[in-house]
């Protein structure tokens, strides 16, 4: 059977889902930044190199646990990891105008369009919004106007059994909706949120999602290592 997973492995393309981590890379203002130092180096005469990281747990492509919005509920280092791997579904909304909720309806024709969404799926949403990604000062257009999911279209996904569902933008909610309902539905849900993926523009509609955080005792989200494996 290992071999067997192995040749799949081996038959497959990978396609990297992440933002590079970097200094200036764009943060929401509120939220720590992204620092990388050197600790020691050879120029230093230490006879190695490595850096000490300093960074927000929401800092680029992460995922958020539901204690992120539910008091009470489950720390990133809580969640049941195998969640965040399985049968991905990217719905391509890239053709949405700015600040614009995706519905109920829109899901369902594009269900109708590329097969139904089942339980177990996790779903990415494509805004385009990877593409404005840009390191400081040019993060403006990257942290406004998103599109997001709508309240509505979080309990329908949640309902169907979906447990994890992703952005290439900022925020699931769209940038302008403060009451946050689709964080709210999800998190609530005891499910978990993706944000800030990237390259979704080379995913088919179904590939197979692997993303991994890291186990940080009591924290509310974690960086993640995201990527899509592909039949070649």
């Amino acid at each position: 059977m290992t071999h067997d997973l192995l040749t799949l492995l081996r038959q497959t393309t990978l396609v990297e889902l992440n933002h590079a981590y970097e200094e200036f890379m764009p943060v929401w203002p509120t939220h720590g930044k992204f620092f990388c130092s050197r600790a020691e180096d050879y120029s230093a005469g230490d006879g190695n190199y490595n850096c000490q990281l300093s960074l927000g747990d929401h800092c680029g492509t992460h995922v958020d646990a539901p204690v992120h919005f539910i008091e009470g509920g489950k720390t990133i280092d809580q969640i049941d990891v195998r969640q965040l791997t399985g049968r991905g579904r990217c719905l391509d909304m890239s053709h949405l105008a700015e600040n614009a909720d995706i519905t109920v309806e829109m899901i369902q024709a594009w269900e109708a369009d590329k097969g139904e969404i089942v339980a177990g799926d996790i779903v990415i949403f494509r805004t385009g919004y990877d593409n404005k990604w840009r390191c400081r000062p040019h993060q403006a257009e990257f942290l406004k106007n998103w599109p997001g999911l709508s309240g509505e279209g979080a309990h329908y996904l949640t309902e169907k059994g979906v447990t994890v569902l992703g952005t290439d933008a900022m925020s699931l909610d769209r940038y302008s909706n403060d009451a946050h309902p689709a964080h709210l539905a999800v998190l609530g849900s005891d499910c978990l949120i993706i944000e800030n993926l990237a390259n979704l523009q080379n995913l088919p509609s179904e590939f197979i999602f692997m993303a991994l955080p890291l186990r940080i005792k009591g924290a509310s989200a974690s960086p993640v290592r995201a990527v899509a494996l592909l039949e070649s």
